[in-house]
């Protein structure tokens, strides 16, 4: 009778093991109809609310913490240090949650941790044989360390990661590997290419030896308009999963707002979202569309720095050409993985004309002096004037940033034509 006992509780431990894998599994809405049981189906939901109303086409594009979790390469592209937080609930109050943190350096490549955490919440016990009063969880996590390095046209990265499962208090860690690689050939085009688990991680729960899936990502995305509109496109391979097409279009209508969708053809899942940008930070939405339901993902990113890849401040908010303040100093800061091939200034009024501009070669400087005068060294009259700085990187994207100021005190006057004071060392 103890040998049958023993025998039921080893077997009964088993079956619930395997149970609770599938339904994890199954638990990850934006994988069920497709994953089929595939080890490490909830390494493949997603890391942003970008990625997913995008249908997850996300290998050809970089520059943001959050793509170290498709191709780390992307990392390469990082201009500034940045924060990513996503959270997710799915199928059974299966919490998904991702955070990511990136930080480049000066001449040494870019560095990023990132960590993927799932808990299943309650289930009730049972066997084959019976129902039981107890409950069990599972939760799963994985703790990645990333390295990418690169210059504005081509990258690679790897990335270093551990698995650990917890299922009922019987639980395995595994460790593995993704390398990547990304190429800009053109303003307009970046390609990625990544092999996730290239360093296959193995799981063992008590005599249950579970190894993670591989996966092949190769990746396109096209710009339209100075990048407010691209399209893109993906090709993904699991190990044991059929080929599967990913496409997602974004567009920028403004500075501040971003709209998305995306759809995937294996997963017969459709998604949409849309994007909020404030200063430094930038707030995203996803609905994803699926057999189980729908799934609503919000993700926040903080970036640290020069976030627009220029920035441009004033050292005071108003002047008086014919006062005592007679100038304004405008400071420029750059964060671009290239060189700047070109800079420009122009000096707007309320109506859009352009009353002042300067073009240089090369980076721009520290800082520019502007006394109100126009074109022909006269003096605009008072008002409030756009300030737009202007670099050209070495693709020939531009990178555009405005500051505000207001000119008080005009007398009806001629100066002597002047040139713009450009001072400082060059970045």
């Amino acid at each position: 009778m103890k040998r049958h006992n023993r025998m039921t509780s080893t077997f009964g431990r088993f079956a619930l093991l395997a149970a609770c894998a599938a339904l994890i599994a199954a638990a990850v809405p934006a994988l069920a109809a497709s994953d089929g049981g595939v080890a490490g189906a909830y390494l493949r939901f997603g890391s942003s609310a970008r990625s997913l109303a995008l249908g997850g086409a996300v290998s050809g594009i970089g520059g943001d913490a959050s793509t170290v979790y498709w191709n780390p390469a992307g990392l390469s592209q990082l201009r500034t240090m940045e924060a990513t937080v996503m959270g997710a609930t799915l199928f059974a109050d299966t919490k998904y949650n991702f955070l990511a943190f990136g930080l480049p350096t000066s001449g040494k490549g870019v560095f990023a941790f990132s960590g993927t955490f799932v808990n299943s919440g309650e289930f009730q016990s049972a066997t084959i044989f019976e129902d039981m009063d107890d409950t069990f969880s599972e939760t799963e996590g994985v703790f990645s360390l990333s390295y990418a390095r690169g210059s504005s046209r081509i990258g690679w990265g790897v990335t270093l990661k551990s698995i650990s499962q917890d299922i009922a208090g019987t639980s395995g860690t595994g460790f593995g590997g993704d390398l990547g690689v990304y190429m800009r050939p053109d303003k307009r085009l970046s390609l990625g290419l990544t092999y996730q688990n290239a360093l296959q991680p193995t799981i063992t729960l008590e005599e249950a030896e579970e190894k993670l899936a591989r996966t092949i990502r190769g990746g396109a995305a096209i710009r339209f308009w100075d990048n407010r509109f691209q399209v893109l496109a993906d090709l993904v391979k699991t190990d044991f999963m059929d080929l599967d097409f990913q496409g997602g279009m974004e567009l920028w209508p403004m500075r501040q707002l971003v709209l998305r969708g995306g759809y995937d053809t294996v997963r017969e899942q459709s998604s949409f979202g849309a994007g909020v940008r404030y200063q430094n930070w930038q707030l995203d939405y996803a609905h994803v569309s699926h057999d189980l339901g729908n799934t609503t993902v919000v993700s926040a990113t903080m970036r640290f720095g020069v976030s627009d890849g220029i920035r441009i401040s004033s050292d005071r908010a108003r002047f008086s050409p014919t006062g005592n303040d007679r100038s304004v100093s405008f400071d420029i800061e750059t964060a671009l993985r290239g060189e700047v091939e070109e800079w420009r200034l122009e000096v707007l009024d309320e109506n859009g004309a352009l009353v002042r501009s300067i073009v240089e070669m090369g980076p721009p400087p520290a800082t520019v002096t502007w006394g109100g005068e126009d074109e022909n060294g006269r003096l605009v009259g008072d008002g409030r004037y756009q300030a737009r700085m202007t670099i050209i990187d070495d693709l020939g994207q531009p990178w555009t940033h405005e500051v505000e100021v207001e000119i008080l005190g005009f007398r009806n006057r001629t100066r002597t034509p002047i040139r713009i004071d450009i001072s400082g060392s060059q970045n």
